[in-house]
């Protein structure tokens, strides 16, 4: 893995979490996850997970919840999406973004029932947590699975422009 462009990646993604997103206000967008969704889908396995944990660990750093939450709940995302990757075939756009929501949506809904339970007392009901949380990795998992798909797109355009 290339961690110079990681780095950059991941201070480009810090940059649009914190900054951006805030400002906007856009209430679902997880920029950290789409990062690690990424890294699990590009990255050799242990890199993955690696990449992972430390994209987890920038997060939690730029926020004020518990040390560690996020850097477990992302490296579990990945843990899992690695896991399928060995056994689906996520050559596909929509099967990259199924496998997607599939790793993410149990970190995430780990992550949430932790703000609800344990951070604090939480006045939202058990399924608003859980349509958050699908929510969130829809959008995510939708991310990841097209910015991914670029490359072959781009590729695919110069063949339909070389051949007119």
């Amino acid at each position: 893995m290339a961690w110079g462009g990681f780095t950059i990646a991941l201070l480009l993604v810090y940059l649009v979490q914190t900054g951006v997103a805030g400002l906007l206000g856009v209430p679902y967008f997880d920029a950290f996850l789409v990062l690690a969704l990424l890294c699990g889908f590009l990255a050799p396995t242990h890199d993955a997970r690696i990449a992972a944990w430390i994209v987890g660990l920038a997060q939690d750093l730029g926020s004020a919840d518990v040390l560690g939450i996020h850097a477990f709940t992302l490296g579990l995302t990945v843990l899992l999406l690695t896991r399928l990757r060995e056994i689906a075939n996520i050559n596909r756009w929509w099967v990259r973004g199924v496998a997607g929501l599939l790793a993410a949506w149990p970190g995430q809904a780990i992550y949430l029932l932790h703000l609800h339970y344990w951070a604090g007392p939480g006045n939202t009901s058990f399924w608003s947590l859980i349509l958050v949380a699908t929510l969130t990795t829809l959008l995510a998992a939708a991310f990841a699975a097209l910015i991914n798909s670029l490359p072959w797109w781009a590729r695919r355009r110069r063949y339909r422009l070389s051949r007119t």
